[in-house]
């Protein structure tokens, strides 16, 4: 009789060991605490140091367009990050971009917005009706820990929400603690509740470049990463043999 009270015991305790609970794992179930609805409030990226731009200047006159344009013919066939970064324009230590025929402009701390606007105030002294394009093409984050494919993920888009980051390293494992996000900007180390409905309210909820995700296990990967369900579920097999031999040797 104590033998198969043991088996049961194991055989529970393996369930147990290999099951996460669905309100552990279910994102913005919690609306206890529901904020109003309003637009969520997003900082625009001002340009630092090392950011890198692609810079366009398309005008009625092809033969100018050269003289403002780094791509050649053949970069233009096919956009790749290679060359979006060999002919991108990368802000040097002292805020500033060097566009050939134009020379140097101070960039640093603008938006793209006004960036742009500055370009095209510089354009405007040699070409008419020109038109400028300026994108942010270094803009990355990184999504470590308890995700199906952590990476680096270059984002080519002016904004990105944290799920849809997440969604970029296909989804969180079963044994992510979805209650504890660690969002790294910087120096600074911010928590992320994914189960709180406000978190779609937050100043938070759109990444900016050089974020850094990283998602924390639940206390019970433990249970996984040491192989405890595997050597609890042979124990269990064992003690099942043994009751039946035990069974076979007194029935005789």
């Amino acid at each position: 009789m104590k033998l198969k009270n043991l088996i049961i015991f194991f055989t529970t305790l393996c369930a147990l060991s290999s099951c996460t609970s669905m309100n552990k794992i279910t994102l913005l179930n919690n609306n206890e605490s529901r904020a109003e609805t309003h637009e969520v409030s997003y900082d625009i990226h001002k340009l630092q140091v090392g950011d890198l731009l692609h810079v366009k200047i398309i005008g009625i006159n092809e033969e100018a367009n050269r003289l403002f344009n780094v791509e050649s013919a053949a970069n233009n066939l096919q956009t790749t990050s290679a060359n979006l970064y060999m002919s991108g324009f990368n802000i040097d230590s002292e805020g500033n971009i060097k566009i050939p025929t134009i020379g140097k402009i101070q960039v640093l701390g603008l938006s793209l917005e006004e960036t742009r606007d500055l370009i095209q105030t510089k354009v405007n002294e040699f070409l008419i009706d020109a038109t400028v394009i300026v994108k942010h093409v270094n803009f990355q984050i990184t999504v470590l820990g308890e995700v199906n494919k952590a990476g680096t993920y270059t984002i080519f888009k002016d904004k990105i929400s944290i799920f849809e980051a997440l969604g970029l390293a296909s989804d969180l494992t079963d044994y992510a603690n979805r209650k504890k996000i660690k969002l790294i900007r910087g120096s600074k180390i911010m928590y992320i509740d994914l189960t709180d409905e406000n978190i779609l309210f937050s100043s938070n909820f759109y990444l900016k470049a050089n974020d850094v995700i990283y998602v924390e296990p639940l206390s019970n990967v433990r249970m996984r990463s040491s192989n405890a369900s595997i050597y609890i579920s042979a124990i269990s097999t064992l003690a099942l043999v043994a009751n039946i031999a035990f069974n076979i040797l007194t029935t005789k």
